[in-house]
Formats: C-alpha cells, structure tokens, sequence
C-alpha cells in the first residue's frame, strides 16, 4: 500500500487543504500447480446425471428413472476427501397403477369441471441430499491426484407421486391440497456408500468422476391421511437405489500467489 499526497496546484488551487489520495494498485500472479508429479489438495465442482434402479420398498412403485445432480468434493493431498450433493430424480414408470380410482371412471378417467374426461398421469419426483467422506487411493490414472475413491454418505431422501392431467384443466378432486391425499409423500434418513474413480487430467481441461452408490433409506408416508387407503399411511419403508452416475468436475487448486505493487 503506497500513499502521497498531492499538493495544491493545477484544479486542486482552490482546495484549502492539500488532498490526501491514496492508492491502492494490487496484481496477483498465480504460479502453476504441478498436477502431474506432486499430491495437490483440490476443491471440486461437479455436474452430471445418473440412472437409478429402485429396489427394496421402492422397485414395487417405481421403475428406473434419471437423475441430475451437483456436488462439492473437497480432496486433501493426503487422498482424504469430504463434501456433500444434492440430487433430483426424475421418472415416468409408476407400477401402483391407478390411485384415484375412488374417483375415476370405470374407464380409469377423471371429470373435469366442465364435463370432460381426463385422463390421469402418474410420475417419480424426488429428491436426496448427502453429506460424503472418504479417501482417494491414487493406483490408476494420469497422476497422483486422480484414482479409485470410496466414500461413505449419510443424508435425507425424499419422493412423492406426480400426477398430471392435460394443461389447464380444472378438476375440482385433484386441487392442491386434495393431491396431497394422493401423492404419498414420503422420506426418510439415509446411508450410502459410494465406490468410484476420479479423473483430473495432467492439462486441468478434462475432468470427470464416474462412480456407483447403493443407497439405504428408511422412510415413511409424511401425509396425515391417504385418500386411497382411506386411512393415514404408517408403514415403515426400506427404500433402496442402485445409482450410476457420471460428472463433469472442475477443480480449484490452491495456487501460490506473488504480491506486485505498482504506484
């Protein structure tokens, strides 16, 4: 930090006091972390997707369905890594079949407001969140920073039924809150683990992890009434998923820096 002052003269011969500036000019020049042949602590950004297989309680509602996440991953040099993700599932296959029948047709249709019939569509939504620790084992890749992982989450899921009719239609039975009579929201604690492999290339420009976790969950029907059991829904559910999934990372390495001041 550089400070001077300027005397009186020129536009500042008017000024009764001498004006004080100061001048604050700060550059930093990172040198470059050597990726290649030396352990490097690392911060990671990823984005991807997945396919999911549901088993336990969960394969008799749902079939496979997608996935998008984000996830922060933070690896020390030592191969120690921890971080946590938030993932939003995604599906179309519902194997319930239809849980309105209480106020469908005989023909599966539901009656709108002006008379029409509707015909109803039931999807997968959820989401889960984890938080994740574990250790890199640097015995594969293009260097010392790239490897097998395992790690080991526990966290929250959390899914429901999504039922949609055709757009804009008014259908008296299926309001907001007369859905959450049918949509079985339900969720539940966590616990997963996580096998995969990180790739961090040697040039910083290609970037992935590809890895498989099992997730465990212990969940239940949060509503306090089912419309379809005519009754609240407490049953204990072991929810269960087999994901693969596939990231693109961007790493943040910690980078010497160089103070140059100019004046």
């Amino acid at each position: 930090m550089i400070i001077f002052s300027i005397k009186d003269s020129g536009i500042f011969a008017n000024m009764r006091n001498a004006l004080l500036i100061l001048v604050f000019t700060y550059n930093i020049s990172f040198a470059q972390v050597n990726v290649k042949d030396s352990l490097q602590s690392v911060s990671i950004i990823g984005i991807g997707g997945g396919f999911n297989i549901p088993d336990g309680d969960l394969k008799n509602r749902f079939g496979y369905f997608t996935s998008i996440h984000g996830i922060y991953l933070r690896k020390q040099a030592s191969g120690l890594m921890w971080g946590c993700d938030l993932i939003f599932y995604f599906g179309n296959k519902f194997k319930e079949g239809n849980i309105l029948q209480s106020i469908s047709t005989p023909q599966g249709y539901i009656i709108g407001g002006n008379g029409t019939l509707y015909e109803p569509q039931f999807f997968m939504r959820g989401f889960s969140t984890t938080l994740k620790m574990g250790k890199l084992f640097p015995i594969i890749g293009p260097n010392k920073n790239s490897g097998l992982f395992v790690l080991g989450g526990i966290g929250f899921l959390q899914h429901k039924i999504r039922i949609e009719t055709e757009r804009n239609a008014f259908i008296p039975a299926l309001t907001k809150e007369y859905l959450k009579g049918y949509d079985k929201l339900t969720n539940g604690i966590l616990f997963q683990p996580v096998i995969g492999y990180l790739h961090l290339s040697n040039n910083r420009l290609f970037n992935f992890s590809l890895f498989i976790e099992y997730s465990f969950a212990f969940t239940q029907n949060r509503r306090s009434y089912n419309f379809e059991d005519l009754k609240a829904d407490s049953k204990k559910r072991n929810d269960r998923i087999l994901s693969i999934r596939l990231n693109w990372e961007l790493p943040i390495y910690k980078k010497k820096a160089n103070d140059f001041y100019y004046f």
